[in-house]
Order: structure tokens, then sequence, then C-alpha cells
């Protein structure tokens, strides 16, 4: 300090120590020349404050000299984001403390979790324990679907499917919706969802999105952190984007991949940086559509990494690039490997990071501030539904009464949500929590209702041939309306063309919306071939056509239903080729059907858990007009079983005629792919049957969601007993033997695919007889 000058006859001087930074470092001296020592004792006392001033500042200046704040900047990358754990516990075994983070995508969500409180050993724990495959799978399992949508899953073939709204075809926003990863980021951020404000966290926050009306970068600073995450990773094309509070957001990587500025900017000091190397795509992936477009985005990424980069101070900042080598943006059953990739980049970076290290005292302390469990919601007062248009809110009634008023379920709430997501009304589910006045929590459900809906139109292809000479091909169109009224009314219609047409209709309306009680008008004509056979010759081949419309009255009830009614019915046979040994014309076969099924199978096409049962009996009766007059029963049921990647399937028919000759049409058949194998599709029938078949297959491989389960490699064995197969020629009085009584056996090699286009199959199969055929199936056996 300069001199201080008290006239001409007092002279006061006050030197202060100042180390190269001009951080003082507690020495002064004092100099003072006095004539009039009346003023001595009170310069000194002035100089003593003054001192003293100096010497609390110095100490300020000194803690902040030797722990400065340190922020910490998390890249996106997708799977490969995993690494950003490994650096995190590198900096805890270290003992950094960090004071703010700022991530994008997958970054968002590490930092998210870890600033939420969650330590870094219990991220990788949850991280790596999560079934990533399950998690980008939306949809509940299949035995938790209402009835009516299990039974549209069955159809036998794949179907691409767009939406119709207001007249417009509509595509979904994106291959994977993000329902059971939103859940997924509730869980892991718990202890701060009634935190609104991103300050309030353990360590202040900040993830970065895409507005994609504009371009702009989003800073998510405050709002719902599950939520702010999952908009900051919903990359294009793969996650739906995310829209929220009337923006729709997307990956922030597109703007903003490495968010340096957006970190500097919450008063930090110095900056840890963690960097995920080039996203760019090899050559050898760039020869299709998903290869260009991807490649797209990286390339904008990429560029705003460079420009990020620049900002770096390398004086004070430290940047780590973990090697991942060929882990991959989609290799989240990898995230093991790219964490042990980012404790080996972090330790590299051992001799820049020690120099911010606490002592173990002062990051204890540190450490019980910021890793806790936070305040979760504990009790409920109430449930609020927010953004339905369409679909009646009582569907939630049964979540609501489950948690209003209770103390918080989590497990319970993710199954009553997955539940109700399970309808296929919905594109999203998620929750999040707000308090009232009186600090009573209140669980808000956000229902976002498929904006591509409720109209769907889709198109397929049925295709099954052998080298029997059957081959039976035909595109499919199908066309559902849901949603026609309060109660959940359905209007579902298949239109096949092929040489096997078919157009039904379906007009199925619930009486009370649990579905209870439906009644259901139909109109249905199909045509299909029938061949006939002499001694395993094919001999003839029949059109025969069916037509009937009718009415059944029905209840759902769990995972059972059951439904029965009228139907009139005309059935016309037309010889096509070979020797005329059918009636030919039209039969008239009016008459009632009724069925009973319960079903908890995992998949229709390739099911590895799970039963089916199923009872259906038809009556064509002569007080209604019929033409023919019998019952014909059938009851039939699969079991599936797995252990690990193996899986036993059985498989049991039986039917009966209870005496009555069936015209050849509707006599049971038997024959084809894991129905005797070794024979030709249909080639027996008769009018009472028995059956069994067990399958083993293997699963060789796992599809990503949302392609499908996986492959398999399978084999079967089969017997198959009928009753003689007699045919009745109603002109002639002529009774024809085609099938005679016998038990029969087959078994058959299979390589199988249970995709999102529906099961396909290419089989072998063999007969006790010796007669082998080769099946390519596209559908259901």
């Amino acid at each position: 300090m300069r001199t201080v000058n008290n006239g001409i006859d007092h002279y006061l001087k006050l030197t202060i120590g100042l180390d190269e930074k001009n951080y003082f470092t507690g020495d002064y001296s004092i100099t003072m020349t006095i004539k009039n020592n009346r003023y001595l004792m009170l310069a000194r006392v002035i100089l003593l404050f003054v001192a003293l001033a100096f010497s609390i500042t110095a100490a300020a200046n000194s803690q902040a000299h030797t722990a400065p704040r340190i922020g910490l900047v998390l890249a996106g990358g997708g799977a490969k984001g995993a690494a950003h754990i490994g650096v995190l516990k590198v900096l805890e075994e270290l003992r950094i403390p960090i004071h703010a983070i700022a991530g994008t995508s997958m970054g968002s969500l590490v930092g998210g979790v870890y600033a939420a409180g969650m330590s870094a050993d219990e991220l990788e724990r949850r991280v790596t324990q999560v079934n990533w495959d399950d998690l980008f799978n939306d949809d509940p399992p299949r035995e938790d679907w209402p009835n009516q949508r299990k039974k549209a899953s069955t159809m036998p073939t794949w179907n691409f499917t767009v939406g119709i709204r207001n007249g417009n075809l509509r595509l979904p926003k994106g291959a994977i919706s993000g329902q059971k990863v939103q859940l997924f980021f509730n869980d892991l951020v718990k202890g701060v969802e009634t935190a609104p404000d991103f300050n309030a966290f353990p360590i202040p926050f900040r993830a970065i999105a895409t507005d994609l009306e504009n371009g702009e970068m989003v800073i998510f600073d405050h709002g719902s952190l599950p939520m702010a995450m999952r908009a900051s990773m919903a990359v294009p094309g793969i996650f739906a984007p995310m829209e929220w509070d009337h923006h729709i957001y997307v990956d922030g990587g597109l703007v903003r991949n490495l968010p340096i500025d957006v970190a500097r900017s919450m008063g930090v000091d110095t900056l840890i940086v963690v960097n995920l190397g080039s996203s760019f795509l090899p050559r050898e992936q760039l020869g299709n559509i998903l290869g260009v477009s991807g490649q797209m985005i990286a390339i904008l990424t990429e560029q705003n990494v460079a420009i990020s980069l620049q900002q770096l101070n390398p004086k004070r900042d430290i940047l780590i690039v973990p090697d991942l080598g060929d882990i991959g943006s989609g290799d989240f059953a990898r995230a093991a490997e790219a964490i042990k990739t980012g404790i080996t980049a972090a330790r590299k970076a051992t001799p820049q990071l020690v120099r911010y290290s606490l002592s173990k005292n002062e990051y204890a302390a540190w450490k019980r501030k910021h890793f806790n469990s936070g305040y979760p919601v504990q009790y409920v007062e109430k449930v609020q539904i927010a953004g339905l248009e369409l679909v009646n809110a009582v569907v939630f009634d049964g979540l609501i009464a489950d948690h209003t008023q209770q103390a918080l379920n989590r497990t319970q709430l993710e199954q009553d949500i997955q539940k109700v997501y399970g309808r296929g009304d919905f594109e999203r589910i998620s929750y999040h929590f707000t308090s009232e006045t009186d600090k009573r929590d209140v669980l808000v459900i956000d229902a976002i209702e498929k904006n591509w809906g409720p109209g769907y139109l889709g198109f397929g292809l049925d295709l099954s041939s052998d080298n029997e000479g059957d081959s039976r091909f035909g595109l499919r169109s199908t066309y559902n309306q849901t949603w026609i009224n309060s109660l959940g009314a359905e209007w579902n219609n298949l239109f096949v063309l092929g040489n096997a047409p078919h157009i039904q209709s379906e007009f199925y309306q619930p009486l009370n919306l649990n579905q209870a009680i439906f009644i259901a008008p139909y109109l249905d004509y199909r045509l299909n071939q029938h061949s006939i056979f002499l001694k395993d010759q094919r001999v003839a081949r029949y059109d025969v056509t069916q037509s009937r419309i009718g009415v059944d009255l029905g209840t759902s009830l769990g995972d059972v239903e059951v439904r029965a009614g009228l139907y009139m019915g005309q059935t016309g046979i037309a010889l096509d080729t070979g020797f005329s040994e059918l009636t030919e014309g039209q039969i008239t076969d009016t008459g009632l059907r009724g069925r009973i099924i319960y079903d908890t199978l995992d998949s229709a096409g390739a099911p590895r858990s799970g039963v089916q049962i199923t009872l259906e009996s038809t009556s064509p009766l002569a007080q209604l007009g019929a033409g023919v007059d019998y019952t014909r029963t059938l009851f039939s049921t699969v079991v599936a079983h797995s252990f690990g990647a193996n899986t036993l399937s059985g498989s049991i028919k039986a039917g009966s005629s209870f005496g009555a000759n069936m015209p050849y049409y509707d006599q049971f058949p038997l024959g084809g792919f894991l129905k005797l194998s070794g024979y030709a599709n249909e080639q027996f029938r008769g009018n009472d049957m028995a059956f069994g078949a067990i399958s083993y297959y293997r699963q060789i491989a796992s599809l990503p969601s949302p392609l499908g389960r996986g492959l398999y490699l399978g084999a079967s064995l089969e017997v198959g007993w009928l009753s003689k197969g007699i045919i009745s020629n109603a002109n002639t009085g002529k009774n024809v033997l085609v099938t005679p009584e016998a038990t029969r056996v087959s078994g058959s090699l299979f390589f199988g695919s249970d995709t999102w286009i529906g099961p396909a199959y290419l089989g072998f199969g063999i007969a006790e007889t010796g007669d082998n055929t080769i099946y390519v199936l596209i559908g259901r056996p």
C-alpha cells in the first residue's frame, strides 16, 4: 500500500506482501514518523485494523485459489456415454468435488443422475444391470395386453402401419417412443423429483436439447429432470421427439454435443471436459439410407464439437477422451466395457487432476452433502391425469384408486402405467409430482396419445410355400379405427388380395370401459383352395368360398375372452383342377358359433413363455335353414417354457364332429409345417382328430429393439391321429375314402425369426414314411 501522509508532522507507511498472482501473503510492515506522540496510539490502531481487513480478504482469496469451483462437461454419444461413469469413479477416488454439470444426450443422463445425488458406483450398478433391449422395447409384455390387442397380434403375418388423423397420413415420430426409458429415468432421479429448479440439486445441472422447430439450442435448468434428460437424448429417427410445454425437442448433440460454454456460464473456475471421440460412421456402413442419415447427424455433431473444443483454456481446463475402440453408440450391452475406458482415460489425466483434490475430511464432508437419497415423494395426496384428447379418462380409474391418499408404491405405479399403456392408444405415459399450497404432493400422469392415430392403416404380405405344389400368397391391408366413441368402440378391417383373398370387418363395441361385456357385429368373406389327396397324390383342387355375416356377444375378464353368436353363412364349392369328387354349388350353413380363449403367451410368433388355451365350436343348424347339420368342436393349447436361451414348446389339438360326417372343407386338416411336417399342407382330413407336438428352439441371436426379439434354430417331433376322411357327393351319392384312419409321425428342423415384421421360417420336414418337404413361410405356421 502507498504511504499515507498526515501533513508535514506525521508520516505513516504500511507495506503489504503479495505473491506473483497478486494474492495477499499475510505479511505486512508499518513505518511511521510522528513528531506529535499524541497521535501515535491512534495511528497504530488504524493501521492494525487495515492489516486485519487485508488478512481476512487474504484468507478468502487463498481458499478460492486452492479450491476453485469445478465444472464437469459430459458429451453425447449414445452407449459410448457410459464411459462418463468411469471418469466419475476416478474423480471420486481422487477426492475431486464437482460444483456444476452440463451434459448432452447420454451425457445428460449420466450427469443428471450424478447431480441428483447418486454415486458413481451406484450409477454403474444401475446402468450395467438394466436390460437395455427390454428398456428400448416400449411395450409391456404381451401377456399384460388387453384381449382385443392380443387377438390383433395373432395376425398370421407381418404388418407395416401408418396413422390416419383428420384425413392425413402420419408416420410414428421415431422407432422408439421411450416409454420404459422415461420410467427408468424417473426412478434414477427420484431424490430430486420435487425440486423444479436444477440449481437446487445437490450439484447444479444443465441438460442440452435442440428445438426441432427452429434449430436453436435449449438449456434445461428447471422443470422435470426425467423429461429434460429424455429430450436431450431424443436421437432423430430412433427416439421419438419429446413434446413438452408446447415445444418439440430432439437430441442436443445437433447443436451442442460438448456444452463447454454452458458449463462455463454456471460460475465455475475450472472445467473437466469428457469428449467421446468421433461419431463418424465407417465407409462400409454408408451404403443404405440409415447409414447416410446417421452420418448426416454425425457431421453436424462433430462440427459443433470442434467449435466447443476451441473454448478450452489449456492452463485451467482438463480434457479427457476415452479410447472406446469399436464400441458404437448403440452398444448399450457393452456399458461395462465403456466404463472401463473412462476409468483408464481419467487415470491418465491424474497428474492434472490431483491439484484439485481435497483432503479426506474435506471430501467426506462434501460427499455427505451431495450423495444422499434426497427427498423422494413418500405419500401421494391425489392423482391428476394430463394430456388426454380422445381416450376416456376412466381407463385410469384403477391407477387413480391405487395411488390416491396412499404411500407411494413406485413399483406398483409403474405396473399400473404399463397396463394402461398396453392398450396401444398412447405414445408415452410418464409421471411427475407437484406440490399444492399446503405442501401436499400431487402425482401428475402425463398421458400423451399417439398423434398418428386414432386410425391405423397397415400393409403386409402373406406367404407360404412348400415343394409339394402348395403356394399361398397375398398382399394384405388393414384399417383399424379406435375410440369411435367414449366407450372405446373399434372398427377393424382386413383386405387380402392374392390366391387366397379375404375380406373381414368387425365393429367391436364395449358396453362398458373395462370391456367386461361387448357386442361385435361382423362380416367375413374368404376363398381358400382345398386339395384332395389319394395315396399321397394330389388328385384335385377346389376353390371353397365362405361368406358369413353375424354378431357376437361376449365378455372379457382378465386373460379370458368368451364370445358366442348367430351367423348367416353360404359356402360355395367349385372345381379348380383335377377329378370332380366334391359336391359343387352353394351350401347354406347358417348357425351358431362360440369361442373361449385364455392367452398369456409372451409372443404370438415364437413364444418363450406362457399358455394359450382355445375352445371353439361351430354348429350349422337345419332349424336355422342350413343345408347341413353338425357340430364342429376344436380344443387346442400351446405351452412354452424357457431356460436361458432354450425354449420347449408343446401343443395339443383335439377335434370332433361327434359322429357326424362333415363336409370335406370343414373336416379337421393335418399336414404342413409343424402340423405333420413331412407331409404336404393339409394332406389329410378327418371328422375326428388328435394331435400333439413338442418343439425345441434355441435363440442364436438377439435383435435390438424395435427390430424384434431374436433368431432361432429348432426342431420338432409331431404325432397326429385322424379318423376316416370321407368325401360324400350328393349329386352321385358316392362316398370316397380319401384319408384312412391312422396315426402318423413327423419331425422337422427349422430356422426361425421373431421380428417386428412378424415370424418367418425356413424348415425341413420328414415323415416316418420317408416323405420330406421344404417350407418357406412368412407368418405363423
